[in-house]
């Protein structure tokens, strides 16, 4: 057991080589903490001490824990991420690009959308980029056919990649910004196959694409999502915005993904075939306008 001091109100006092550190109720690892002085295991007792602070000193006064929930800007924080944020930080490992995610995410004018968002980012090989922005895929095909301009006015031609669902609205080479109006973007996640610019999970990119499509690695702001369908469990998201970053090689598996360590936007588009073991009847179509 560790040396310490308890009052009436469950703050505690703990002396830690020499130290006195305090903590209550009011931490949101009190419980551990607690354990922790009972057990007499120092160093996770330090290590879980300091998950407060390390945010609060981070986020300038944006992020704070109170009474045990973490709170952005007086806004309490959804379950999900604060776990997550907690993990992070116990584990040892980068927690500042969830944050950044946060800050970006609450930034989003739909309070439904943030709300739906969590539940896209539940899907493995969907990172964040230390910027806050997140990551996904998009199933893609070559255009054959005549030099023309896309929706956006950018010139299109033989053996560039187009959205999968006109053939030719949206041109998806990599370093391509694709947006819309995000009025005319459906939010209404009941709705499966809605208007608007779709981003996916990488089995669901691969399904879309189909055997003779390829799939793409988008990178697009939190604050973009418009409405996740419920209908292919989360699989896939509308936002009024994205920029594709390149074509995509595999899954990704880490959770941070720094685009400028890691990926080569001067990689021709045609470069990378989807293997054909995907086809097109293992999951719900979208649309792209």
């Amino acid at each position: 057991m560790i040396t310490h001091i308890k009052d009436n109100g469950n703050r505690w006092t703990v002396v830690v080589d020499n130290q006195s550190h305090e903590f209550d109720h009011t931490h949101p690892e009190y419980a551990s903490l607690v354990e922790c002085v009972k057990t007499g295991d120092t160093e996770e007792f330090m290590q879980l001490l300091e998950v407060g602070t390390v945010i609060e000193n981070w986020s300038e006064g944006n992020f704070e824990f109170r009474d045990g929930f973490l709170y952005y800007e007086d806004e309490q924080v959804a379950d999900q991420p604060t776990a997550r944020i907690i993990e992070l930080i116990k584990n040892g490992w980068d927690h500042k690009p969830m944050l950044a995610y946060l800050d970006r995410l609450y930034n989003n004018v739909s309070n439904r959308a943030v709300m739906e968002s969590y539940n896209w980012c539940s899907h493995k090989g969907l990172p964040l980029t230390p910027e806050g922005y997140l990551v996904g895929y998009k199933g893609v095909v070559v255009y054959h056919g005549e030099n023309t301009t896309d929706k956006m006015g950018r010139p299109l031609q033989d053996g560039d990649l187009v959205d999968k669902h006109t053939g030719n609205s949206f041109r998806n080479n990599p370093s391509d910004d694709c947006s819309m109006n995000r009025r005319k973007v459906s939010d209404d996640c009941t709705q499966g196959c809605g208007q608007g610019l779709h981003v996916g999970t990488y089995d669901y990119a691969c399904s879309w694409a189909g055997s003779g499509g390829k799939v793409v690695l988008v990178r697009f702001d939190p604050a973009d999502i418009v409405s996740v369908p419920s209908d292919c469990e989360h699989q896939k998201m509308r936002v009024s915005n994205y920029t594709v970053l390149s074509v995509a090689r595999d899954i990704i598996e880490e959770d941070v993904y720094d685009e400028y360590d890691e990926l080569d936007s001067s990689i021709s588009p045609v470069s990378f075939l989807v293997e054909d073991t995907f086809d097109d009847e293992g999951m719900l179509i979208s649309e792209d306008f």
